[in-house]
């Protein structure tokens, strides 16, 4: 067993909310720098400003609020620094998924909170509920840091992984303060050269919240892992599930498993740039890039999926050769 209280556990929740306090101090002492300078006509201007914080950080006013971001991470940070916004496409969809079941919303690979806030903003409004999980400590504290910036007392967050059991499981520790990709950081039962270890945990054995409308997965190929932890949540809530599927060699029996428990899917492929963005930048620094995702309905339910493919071979893989 695995005890979620053990001091690494804790440090690591007590170090995010330090840093939490410093950044939102750190905030109202800038913005009011900068409101001070400023005439009256131009104080509106620090909607759009950025500010540089400590080492890499930068605070941005984005789409959904004030985010503290990582520019070195090339497809979510460095998205809000050019945007203002990232993935806000899929954030859209997202958030239209949350009125089709009554109940709260567990996002598992929650990252810097890109969806978070706008779910959890969008919940907050019907008095509902949202938890996130985040094993990579260094980007659970930039999460929590944004879940405060922005008031969010209805989301609770943990610094865990998410599998079909209880155990600790181990991820390559990138380095934050290059450019990279830290979204992509999978997680693995074997150790191995600089790997970090994390706790994994069931939803079924954290996740007593009631009812559950919409389950949202992004764990880089951990996904079907997850659900066999979720098997629990499944059944007694029927809740929406948004899945990521970009893993050719893992798609059959994810879409086979998720079969099996009477879900039908339908492809939800949504591009990054999204030419509607916050700050008017009309330069495409993804180009093509796409996300690809799974929605799964419960076949019981009536729900319009107007325009959107549904998945009807386990074989078929829109990144299949």
């Amino acid at each position: 067993m695995i005890n979620l209280y053990s001091p690494l556990t804790v440090l690591t929740v007590i170090t995010a909310l330090l840093i939490v306090a410093f950044l939102t101090v750190k905030l109202t002492l800038l913005t009011n720098k900068i409101f001070l300078s400023m005439t009256p006509d131009q104080s509106g201007d620090i909607m759009n400003h950025q500010i540089d914080v400590a080492f890499p950080y930068k605070l941005i006013q984005a789409r959904h609020g004030w985010m503290l971001v990582n520019p070195n991470d090339f497809y979510m940070g460095r998205s809000i620094v050019e945007y203002g916004e990232s993935c806000e496409l899929e954030s859209k969809f997202l958030i239209t998924l949350i009125a089709a079941r009554p109940g709260s919303v567990v996002e598992i690979g929650a990252n810097m909170g890109i969806h978070t806030v706008a779910l959890a903003k969008a919940l907050a409004l019907e008095n509902r509920k949202m938890i996130a999980f985040e094993p990579q400590q260094f980007i659970f504290q930039n999460l929590c840091a944004n879940l405060a910036l922005n008031g969010l007392t209805n989301t609770t967050a943990w610094p865990w992984a998410c599998g079909a059991k209880t155990e600790i499981v181990h991820f390559q520790l990138p380095d934050y303060s290059a450019q990279g990709n830290f979204g992509g950081i999978s997680m693995s039962a074997e150790t191995s050269l600089k790997s970090v270890a994390v706790p994994c945990v069931r939803l079924d054995d954290v996740v007593e919240i009631g009812s559950v409308s919409l389950l949202k997965i992004d764990v880089e190929g951990y996904e079907l892992l997850t659900l066999q932890g979720a098997v629990d949540v499944l059944t007694r809530s029927r809740p929406m599930l948004y899945v990521e599927n970009d893993r050719v060699e893992k798609s059959q029996a994810l879409i086979e498993w998720l079969w099996s428990k009477n879900y039908r899917l339908f492809w939800h492929i949504p591009r990054l740039f999204n030419p509607e963005n916050f700050f008017e930048n009309e330069t495409n620094i993804y180009g093509n890039v796409a996300s690809f995702n799974m929605l799964g309905v419960p076949r019981e339910l009536e729900y319009s999926t107007l325009g959107m493919h549904e998945i009807l071979s386990a074989t078929d893989h829109p990144l299949a050769g």
